[in-house]
């Protein structure tokens, strides 16, 4: 595979400063006082004036007089236009023209974004910025950013929409011992968008988390395509500014469904941290808190219940463990306060104890600074501990000095360490916020209309009726009596009267409602309640099971209904098939054992002519209509379909079932099998961005994968990356041909335009494959030993796919 498009914006090797007209221009000074102050650098030259400071960097007066070609250009100096050419486009055509691919502007620009952005597409240039505050890669020493602080090495990305709030976030975790891998200052973009820094982040394997501020989400339905492929691998901690325009708990509901979990304040960014890349999983069970004293104890526990964490009452055998150990020297209970008189050792005896409970999920060890605490004693028994413990141990050490030294070494052996008892229960509040959104972020609802051959043309003729008929008669809300019908259609059977029977314990309220940001949303609250927003709990369709069940408990915790987890499944799915359906209101909702449905109905309606399906939806359901079957050459039937999240058994099975030939063809390396985090990444996909069909026969009762055939898009709304390979059982029986021209109409219904695919030279059949479907075939530039396959997605060539399907 090719590198990412971003590397060498990113991660460049080397670099050019452009300093502009003006010798005295304070960015221009900044920046280049910074790059002449780090312990590391890649090679930085410059091109423009002489700077009003001396610099020992190498000094050119045109680019065109660079002996090599750097990897990115930073723009940061002062220039004044011509007549003839305005600057901007003067300086992209000029890095164009010396094989410059990436710019990095940390200044200003007046141009337009259309006129920027038509001269970096001309000059085959990516732009970041422009009012960018600057990139950092820590370990290949690229500090080209306006920060105080240069960040140190580590394993957390940082990508923020706010120069200031990157450069306070970089010189509070350098003082804590925290270092980055990369850290990005996203400006105002006009070419490159946040999405597409994600999906970069996604893929390198240098970031283990990542942390995120974001004044702007730009396309909802690619930003959370591009979230939830990188919160599928790795933690992601979001913070926004004002929500960025959208309802409060719909923010919330739609980054739950990608994996990340979203922070209030910069302080929850500062406790994410914290965890990202080095807490364990949270095991069941309940959070203890052993302190030296009752104070900072206390304020975790009023913490903890603020924000609804059950902390760990010891009872029966724990509690006569941990009195045995304490021996008199202090109390037990939720907060496990030990004298502050007492040995270190004590500390860590009872964690120990606490930790062997199936009851104690974790241990958050709160230690103020007191003449008893050894504190290299402390260090090694913290160690011990964490080393012979698989549970969760967190670490609050209060106070400066000393302990500020030893939570850099506690935080730099991988346990967890805070400052404040606040931020500790903030940090664990995450995790546990993580895992839950890790199970929403694997699902792949359906809309259920395919899957229950509902006639969704039907319910669309029947509101377009019902839009006219409001035209003729002023009637702007549909009642019960007109809506029956579509609602029947979709599996709901209303009824007009009231039975005694409810199946719940009170009467419920449902609507569908639009959010200015991401569209569609359902509230579910009791009935009288969803004037107040607190009451009322929110879900982004489509919705299944697991998804109804979600939204049920946190609408009413503790309670279980199947009729109501029918309803909300159902509800998605009229959401997700019909968006004439601008808002709708289920007023009095009770649900009988029988099926049937009572409510008080109304709705808005809005006409939808020309609509893509799904392009109202934040998020797509499940692509059951690429679900298909062939008859094969040897007369059994495989069924193409996108790939699910549970597939990844059966295809690290194909995988190992290949021979190394087609294995080093396909992933051109030489691999055995697929890793746990390759397996993650292939089975559990966002079909906004990237489609994988699978072609799956039955086999002694069993689904065998035979054939794949995948795209991934390059994120400039028009090319994609493909890939294909069989079995090798199951060559030249015409499968592979089915699954490319299936991918083609995928491709080509996503609006990509192009296909490209990289094949090794030596792969003559391949090649010939390529040909055969269209495909022109060229030497890649930058790897001879490569072939790059490219096809227009024409009508003509769509029209012939159909046919042949």
């Amino acid at each position: 595979m090719s590198q990412h498009a971003l590397q060498s914006l990113l991660a460049p090797k080397s670099m050019v400063v452009l300093t502009g007209d003006d010798a005295h221009d304070p960015l221009m000074l900044a920046l280049l006082t910074s790059l002449s102050h780090a312990t590391k650098s890649c090679p930085v030259s410059l091109v423009g004036v002489q700077p009003a400071t001396e610099f020992s960097f190498p000094l050119f007066s045109t680019l065109s007089e660079l002996t090599t070609s750097p990897d990115l250009a930073v723009l940061v100096g002062s220039y004044s236009s011509k007549e003839d050419q305005p600057y901007m486009e003067s300086i992209i055509a000029a890095c164009g023209a010396v094989g410059i691919g990436s710019l990095l502007m940390l200044s200003w620009t007046s141009d337009s974004q259309e006129s920027l952005v038509e001269a970096l597409r001309k000059h085959n240039v990516r732009l970041l910025g422009p009012n960018s505050f600057g990139i950092c890669r820590p370990k290949q020493g690229v500090f080209a950013w306006l920060g105080l602080t240069q960040p140190l090495p580590g394993r957390l990305a940082l990508m923020s929409q706010s120069g200031t709030v990157a450069s306070a976030l970089v010189d509070w975790a350098t003082w804590q011992g925290i270092g980055f891998s990369q850290v990005v200052s996203m400006g105002s973009p006009v070419d490159v968008m946040p999405s597409q820094v994600l999906d970069y982040l996604s893929n390198d394997f240098d970031s283990q988390a990542i942390l995120m501020y974001l004044q702007k989400i730009g396309r909802p339905t690619r930003f959370l395509s591009s979230l939830r492929a990188t919160g599928r691998s790795k933690p992601v901690a979001v913070v926004t500014e004002h929500s960025v325009g959208a309802d409060e708990r719909v923010l919330d509901a739609a980054l739950s469904r990608t994996g990340a979990v979203r922070g209030r304040r910069l302080n929850d960014l500062i406790a994410a941290a914290s965890v990202m890349t080095n807490a364990r999983r949270v095991k069941d069970g309940s959070l203890l808190i052993i302190g030296n004293g009752a104070g900072p104890g206390e304020l975790a526990a009023q913490r903890a219940m603020e924000l609804g964490i059950d902390l760990l009452t010891p009872e029966g055998e724990l509690h006569n463990r941990l009195e045995s150990t304490m021996a008199g020297r202090g109390g037990i209970g939720p907060v496990t306060t030990v004298w502050a008189s007492c040995a270190t050792d004590l500390f860590i005896d009872l964690a120990a104890d606490a930790l062997h409970s199936e009851d104690c999920g974790a241990v958050l060890l709160t230690l103020s600074p007191t003449a008893l605490i050894d504190i290299d004693s402390l260090y090694d028994l913290i160690i011990k501990l964490h080393r012979t413990q698989k549970k969760l141990v967190m670490v609050c050490l209060l106070g400066g000095g000393n302990m500020t030294n030893m939570r850099t070494r506690i935080n730099e052996a991988g346990i967890p360490t805070f400052r404040t008892p606040e931020t500790a229960i903030e940090g664990f509040q995450f995790l546990v916020q993580f895992q839950r959104n890790q199970l929403l972020a694997k699902q792949s609802p359906d809309s259920h209309a395919f899957r229950f051959k509902i006639d969704v043309s039907e319910a669309t003729k029947t509101l377009n009726r019902l839009i006219k008929q409001e035209g003729k008669q002023g009637e702007k809300v549909p009642h019960n009596d007109s809506l029956r019908d579509v609602f029947e259609l979709f599996h709901v059977h209303l009824i007009t009267r009231r039975q005694a029977s409810n199946q719940l314990s009170a009467p419920i309220h449902l609507r569908v409602f639009q959010d200015a940001v991401f569209g569609p949303a359902i509230g579910l609250s009791l009935e009288g309640a969803q004037q107040h927003k607190q009451a009322e709990a929110v879900a982004l369709p489509p919705l299944n099971t697991v998804l109804a069940k979600d939204l049920i408990q946190r609408a009413f915790p503790g309670e279980e209904s199947f009729e109501l987890e029918s309803l909300l499944r159902n509800l998605s799915t009229m959401v997700c098939e019909l968006p004439e359906i601008e808002s709708l209101e289920l007023g009095d909702v009770r649900l009988y054992e029988n099926g049937s449905v009572y409510a008080d109905v109304t709705a808005n309606l809005r006409l939808c002519k020309n609509w893509r399906r799904y392009e109202h939806l934040a998020i797509h359901p499940y692509p059951r209509q690429w679900v298909s079957e062939r008859v094969l050459k040897n007369d059994e039937i495989a069924t193409v379909r996108p790939v699910l999240p549970r597939d990844s058994g059966i295809l690290a099975d194909f995988v190992r079932s290949m021979s190394h030939e087609t294995r080093y063809f396909r992933f051109i390396s030489n691999i055995e099998e697929l890793t746990p985090r390759m397996l993650a990444s292939m089975s559990h996909i966002d079909y906004d961005r990237e489609m994988a069909l699978l072609a799956v026969i039955q086999r002694d009762g069993r689904d065998l994968l035979i054939g794949t055939a995948r795209y991934i898009d390059n994120f400039d709304d028009q090319s994609c990356e493909f890939a294909v390979v069989l079995g090798d059982e199951f060559q030249g029986l015409g499968l592979a041909a089915y699954l490319m021209r299936r991918l083609m109409q995928v491709a080509a219904d996503k609006g990509i335009r192009v296909m490209k695919g990289i094949v090794l030279a030596e792969n003559k059949r391949m090649i010939e494959f390529c040909r055969h479907l269209g495909f022109s075939i060229q030497r890649d530039p930058d790897d001879f030993g490569q072939m790059v396959a490219s096809i227009k997605l024409t009508p003509s060539l769509l029209e012939k796919c159909r046919d042949a399907s």
